[in-house]
C-alpha cells in the first residue's frame, strides 16, 4: 500500500532514469508465469554465469566466520588486498617491464595507487562526486553508454557530453569528436560548463567494442592536452587477450588516467559488492573522504578472502575469458545463421546485434497501430512470446529532445534504434544453441518471411 509523501524528492533524483534491470524483470516474470515448461534464456544481466572458484568459497566461508571481519576497516580498503591488487596489475599490464620514452623502467604500482569501493559503481559515483562540481561539469562520454553512467551524471547534476558512435566503426568513438567538444568548451566564457573527464568503458558496456591499446593511447594524449581526467573503466579487462593498455608505463599517467575495475566479473563474486580504483595518491585521499561518508569501507570478508588468493586465480581468469571468446564465436555463428540479424560489435561479456529492419515496421502483426517499433518493443515480445530475455538498445541511449538534439556522426544511426544487447557470460554454450530456434521462431511473429516454428528445448 503505498500513499503520498509529506516531503519532497530531489529534483536530480526525480530527473533520473529509473533503474531499467527490474523493468526487464517484469518481462521475464510474466513469460515464466504463462510458460511453466520451456526454460527462459536470460541474457539480459552482465553476471557470470558459473559460481566462483572453490579457494574463493572456503575462504569467503573462513573470513566471515571471523568476528575480526565484523569490525570497521580501512576506508579505501585492506592494504594486503591493495598490495595484491598492485602486483596483478603489474602482471597483467607488465608494468615495469618495458622502458618509457626516456629509456627508463615505468615504476611499478603500489598499494598507494589502487583504492577499494563497494563496487564499480561506487568507484565511479565517488570520482564523479570528487572531479565535478554540480551544475558546473560536463563529461564526455560515448553512445550508447552505461546507464549507470548516465544516471549518475543525472543525480549529480553534471552535462554528459555524448559522442554518438557509428555502427560502422564497431560503436568506436570519433576522437575528434571529442576534440571538437573540447575545443568548443575551451573557448567559453568564464563559469560555463567545462568538461571534467572523458570516461570510457572497454570492453565496452553495452557493446562489447574493445579498444585497442594504440587508441587508448590516443585518447590519454588528448585528455592529457586539455587537463581533463581520462577515466577507464575497465570491469571487463579480464576478457581481453594481451594487457589492456600499456598507459601505466608513461611516468605521468598518475597526473591523468584514473582506472576503475570489478572484482564482480573475473572472480564472479558480483554480490560481495568489491571494485576499485587505480590514482595517484593526491587523487585518493580525496576520494576517501568521499567515501568516508559512503561506504566507510567496504565489505571486509571478500576482501581478506581474496588477498593472499589473486596470485592462484590467475588460471583461472585465463580459463574464463579462453571460454567466454570460445562462447562469443558460437554466439556469431548461431545469429548469422538467423535471417535478418547482425552481431555488429562483440567483447567482454556483451554482443550488439542488430534485429530485423522490416521489424520496425512489423507494429501490424502485432496488433500495435504505431507506425515504427523501436527496440523496447522488440524486447519485450522477444521475452514474452520467445523466452529470450536482453536489453534493447534504448536502455543505453538518452530518449526524447535529448535524443533528437544530439548532432554529429552516427546520432542518425543511433535514432534507428535497432538494437539489442545480449550478455552472453551468464549463459552456457547450450543455452546460446538454444536461441537459434527460438529467433527463428521471433521472426514468424514478427512476418519476416518465416512460419512460425514451434520451439521444443
Amino acid at each position: 500500500m503505498s500513499s503520498a509523501l509529506r516531503f519532497g524528492i530531489a529534483p536530480a533524483v526525480t530527473a533520473t532514469t529509473a533503474p531499467p534491470i527490474p523493468k526487464a524483470r517484469e518481462w521475464a516474470t510474466s513469460y515464466l508465469a504463462s510458460n511453466p515448461e520451456l526454460p527462459l534464456l536470460d541474457l539480459s544481466q552482465g553476471v557470470p554465469g558459473d559460481p566462483p572458484d572453490e579457494t574463493v568459497l572456503a575462504a569467503l566461508a573462513k573470513a566471515s566466520s571471523d568476528p575480526r571481519s565484523a569490525k570497521y576497516g580501512s576506508i579505501l580498503g585492506e592494504i594486503e588486498l591493495r598490495e595484491a591488487l598492485a602486483e596483478e596489475f603489474n602482471v597483467q599490464y607488465g608494468v615495469g617491464s618495458s622502458s618509457s620514452s626516456s629509456g627508463r623502467k615505468s615504476s611499478k604500482l603500489s598499494a598507494q595507487d589502487i583504492g577499494i569501493t563497494t563496487g564499480c559503481n561506487m568507484a565511479f559515483l565517488v570520482l564523479v562526486m570528487a572531479l565535478c562540481p554540480p551544475s558546473t561539469s560536463s563529461v564526455l562520454l560515448p553512445l550508447p553508454a552505461y546507464f549507470n553512467h548516465s544516471m549518475v551524471m543525472t543525480m549529480q547534476s553534471v552535462k554528459p557530453l555524448y559522442i554518438p558512435c557509428e555502427p560502422e566503426s564497431g560503436f568506436r568513438p570519433s576522437i575528434s569528436a571529442a576534440r571538437d567538444h573540447l575545443e568548443t568548451a575551451k573557448g567559453q566564457s568564464e563559469g560555463s560548463t567545462r568538461p571534467r573527464m572523458i570516461c570510457l568503458v572497454t570492453p565496452n558496456n553495452p557493446t562489447g567494442a574493445v579498444y585497442s591499446p594504440r587508441e587508448l593511447e590516443d585518447w590519454y594524449d588528448l585528455a592529457k592536452e586539455f587537463e581533463v581526467a581520462l577515466v577507464l573503466d575497465e570491469t571487463y579487462r579480464d576478457f581481453v587477450d594481451g594487457p589492456p593498455h600499456h598507459l601505466f608505463d608513461r611516468e605521468d599517467w598518475r597526473e591523468t588516467l584514473v582506472s576503475l575495475g570489478s572484482f564482480s566479473k573475473g572472480y564472479r563474486i558480483p554480490g560481495h559488492r568489491l571494485g576499485s580504483i587505480v590514482a595517484s595518491p593526491d587523487l585518493l585521499r580525496h576520494l576517501a573522504t568521499v567515501c568516508d561518508c559512503m561506504q566507510i569501507c567496504a565489505p571486509r570478508p571478500p576482501q581478506i578472502a581474496l588477498a593472499s588468493l589473486l596470485p592462484s586465480l590467475r588460471v583461472s581468469l585465463t580459463a574464463s575469458s579462453v571460454a567466454l571468446q570460445s562462447r562469443h564465436r558460437l554466439f556469431t555463428e548461431i545469429i548469422t545463421s538467423i535471417p535478418g540479424w547482425q552481431v555488429v560489435s562483440q567483447g567482454g561479456f556483451y554482443a550488439y546485434v542488430a534485429f530485423p529492419e522490416d521489424y520496425k515496421t512489423a507494429s501490424s502483426a502485432l496488433g500495435r497501430k504505431r507506425k515504427s517499433l523501436g527496440s523496447e518493443d522488440v524486447a519485450k515480445v522477444l521475452s514474452l512470446q520467445c523466452g529470450v530475455l536482453t536489453l534493447p538498445g534504448s536502455f543505453f541511449c538518452p530518449s526524447g529532445e535529448e535524443l533528437e538534439a544530439l548532432e554529429g556522426a552516427g546520432t542518425e544511426q543511433l535514432r534507428e534504434d535497432k538494437w539489442l544487447r545480449f550478455a552472453i557470460a551468464n549463459v552456457d554454450d547450450e543455452a546460446v544453441r538454444q536461441l537459434g530456434p527460438r529467433l527463428h521462431k521471433m521472426n514468424g511473429i514478427m512476418g519476416f518471411g518465416e512460419e512460425v516454428v514451434v520451439v521444443d528445448d
